[in-house]
Formats: C-alpha cells, structure tokens, sequence
C-alpha cells in the first residue's frame, strides 16, 4: 500500500515540477503569461515559461535529493519544512487564482480579466521566492554539507 511517510520533500518537488509540465501541455503553446510592471509589459509563452519552472523545481528537488540520499547527510527541518511551502504553496496560489479568475469571475467591466490579479500575486511570490526562500534553500543546503 502507498505509505505517505515514505514520501521525502525531494519527491514532492520533483510531482510539482510534472504537474507543471502537464499544465502547460494543457494550455498548449499559443497561451501567454503576461506580466505588467508600470508601462513595461513582459510576455512569456507558457510553455517557455513551464521550462524553466520544470527546471527549477527539478533541480530544487535534485538539491535535496543530493543532500538527503547520497550524501546522508541532515537538513534543518523547519528550513525545509519553510522553504517548501513558500515554493509549493505560491505554485499553488497562482494557479489557484487563474483558474478561479478563468472559471468564476465574469465582470461587467469588459477590461477587467483577472491579469490585475494574477499579476500581483506572480509579482509577490517571484520577490519572496527570491528573497526569502532562495537563501533559505542554500543555507539549509549548506549546513547539511557541513553538519
């Protein structure tokens, strides 16, 4: 029977980095995400943008798998336990609000779509990612190396 303590974080990464690559198929390569900052916009295509999420989360993964599996060594719990839900959770924020934006919100002001929304929350999970949890990931990384 599948155990769920069995499950370590790398694999959880490495689930959310194909989920990833599953919902860009299902968007297919015409669909965009558009990032407006004052005047500038900022198009990716989504299946650009999928990649290199793919990639990130893989590699995410791959650190932890590293450290973890073939190194044996010990990462701070609370580090990882914070540093996967910043990441995971504002995967699962975004994608939480366009759908809820695409499936629920049908507004009588005809400029209003949602990308407002989407917008701000991909602006503020890219900036905390960045900033918090990034140098979370490395500096648990690196007291597991030298623990």
């Amino acid at each position: 029977m599948f155990n769920l303590q069995k499950i370590k974080i790398y694999h959880v990464f490495w689930i959310v980095s194909l989920l990833i690559i599953v919902i860009a198929l299902l968007l297919g390569k015409e669909a965009t995400v558009d990032v407006n900052i004052h005047d500038t916009y900022f198009v990716l295509g989504n299946y650009d943008f999928a990649i290199i999420l793919f990639f990130a989360y893989f590699i995410t993964g791959l650190g932890y798998w590293l450290v973890q599996k073939k190194l044996n060594k010990r990462l701070v719990n609370y580090l990882v336990i914070i540093h996967s839900v910043i990441l995971i959770g504002s995967f699962v924020l975004y994608w939480g609000v366009f759908f809820y934006t695409k499936l629920f919100i049908h507004s009588d002001f005809p400029l209003y779509d949602g990308y407002l929304t989407l917008n701000t929350i991909l602006v503020i999970a890219f900036l905390v990612i960045i900033f918090i949890a990034t140098p979370i990931y490395i500096i648990n990384l690196l007291i597991g190396l030298f623990r």
